[in-house]
C-alpha cells in the first residue's frame, strides 16, 4: 500500500509498544477512505477469510434498505449518521465489489440479498471476473490482472470438486492463532466467570474441530483418505456453525445480537 499510495494520512499506534493498530488513507484508488486494520476479525461467506481492509465511499442509503443490506452480508457497514458505506474485506477488490453491491441495490439494479452478494464475490474469487464492472474503482494495485493470486486469502476452501490442502492448512494455522489469542486474553484468575454464550460458543467450536481431527487422524482410509470426503466434512462443519445462532437460547447469544433482535 505504501509503495503504491505513499504515506498514510493517519497512523494509529499502541501507546504501550508503538506497534501500528491501523493506517488510514483518503482519496485513493477511487475510495474516499481506505483503512488497513491489524485485526483478527473473520468472515464466513462466501468463503471464510480474515478481514483487515476497509474501503469506504460517502453516499446515502435509504433507511428502508439498511436492514436488508446488512442482512445480505456482515461485511457491509452503513454509517447512517455520516452517510458512509464501508466494505470490510481482505482485499481492495472485494471491498470495491461490496460497496458497488450497495450502490446497485440502492439504485434498484440488484436485489439486496445474500445470494446476489455471494454471486458477485464468488465470481471474482473463482473466475477473476468483475460482474458487474466497477467504474469508480481504479485498481491501482492491479489485483484483478493477477488471476487468482490476489484472492487466495479470500478463499480458504476451494469449490472446484476437491479440498485445497494448502488452504486447509492455512485455516488450521488461523485457528491456532485465534486459540493462542484467547489463551492470552483469558483472566489470570482460574476461578473467574465468563459469559454463558461465550463458553458455549467455545465448547461448540471445540466439538467441531475435534470431529474434523478425528476424521483425518483416525479414519480407516489413513493417509489415502478421499479429499472429496474431507471437503464434505469441512463444509458440513461450516454449515452447522452458520446455523448455531438459530437454535441457541438467549443466554448463549452475544448481548449485541440480543439487542438487535429486540430492536427488530
Amino acid at each position: 500500500m505504501i509503495d503504491s499510495f505513499g504515506t498514510p494520512r493517519y497512523i494509529e499506534k499502541n501507546p504501550d509498544n508503538g506497534e501500528a493498530n491501523s493506517v488510514t488513507y483518503k482519496n485513493i484508488d477511487g475510495f474516499d477512505i481506505v483503512k488497513i486494520i491489524d485485526s483478527n476479525t473473520n468472515k464466513l461467506h462466501p468463503y471464510p477469510a480474515k478481514i483487515y481492509v476497509e474501503g469506504s465511499l460517502y453516499f446515502t442509503v435509504p433507511k428502508s434498505m439498511v436492514g436488508p443490506l446488512k442482512a445480505a452480508s456482515p461485511t457491509i457497514m452503513i454509517d447512517e449518521l455520516n452517510q458512509l458505506v464501508t466494505g470490510k474485506c481482505s482485499s481492495l477488490t472485494i471491498a470495491a465489489a461490496t460497496v458497488q453491491f450497495v450502490i446497485d441495490a440502492v439504485n434498484g439494479k440488484a436485489p439486496p440479498t445474500e445470494e446476489e452478494y455471494d454471486r458477485r464475490i464468488t465470481r471474482i474469487i473463482n473466475d477473476n471476473v468483475l460482474d458487474p464492472q466497477i467504474s469508480w474503482w481504479e485498481d491501482n494495485l492491479k489485483e484483478m490482472p493477477q488471476e487468482r493470486k490476489a484472492f487466495d486469502r479470500e478463499k480458504m476452501i476451494e469449490k472446484d470438486g476437491h479440498t485445497d490442502v494448502a488452504s486447509s492448512r492455512r485455516m488450521c494455522m488461523t485457528i491456532i492463532e485465534d486459540a493462542q489469542d484467547i489463551i492470552r486474553a483469558l483472566p489470570k484468575d482460574g476461578e473467574a466467570s465468563l459469559p454463558t454464550w461465550w463458553t458455549n460458543k467455545l465448547a461448540t467450536t471445540a466439538a467441531y474441530i475435534n470431529s474434523a481431527r478425528d476424521y483425518l487422524v483416525y479414519s480407516d482410509s489413513g493417509p489415502e483418505v478421499n479429499v472429496e470426503d474431507i471437503e464434505e466434512v469441512i463444509e458440513d462443519i461450516m454449515d452447522e456453525m452458520q446455523e448455531v445462532t438459530e437454535v441457541l437460547d438467549d443466554d448463549m447469544l452475544p448481548p449485541s445480537y440480543i439487542m438487535m433482535q429486540n430492536a427488530s
